[in-house]
């Protein structure tokens, strides 16, 4: 299961959080932080909880993934 990007919108299909993302895009740092795009924090402050970081994870493993492959 994976989160569903719409527009600027992620929907978190465990538990229906919708968070803010601008053009889909999503960003983790070295210190794992997430942020959204690059104009700010993806979940407003709040923590994900487990379920969600594991379904955020397993959609951007599979999104580098299509990216390497498509290459």
């Amino acid at each position: 299961m994976y989160v569903d990007i719409r527009n600027d919108r992620a929907v978190f299909l465990c538990t229906g959080r919708v968070v803010y993302a601008h053009c889909g895009i999503i960003g983790l740092c070295e210190d794992m932080e997430v942020s959204e795009g690059y104009d700010g924090d993806f979940s407003d402050g709040e923590q994900l909880v487990g379920a969600e970081r594991e379904e955020l994870a397993d959609y951007m493993i599979a999104l580098w993934t299509r990216y390497r492959e498509a290459v």
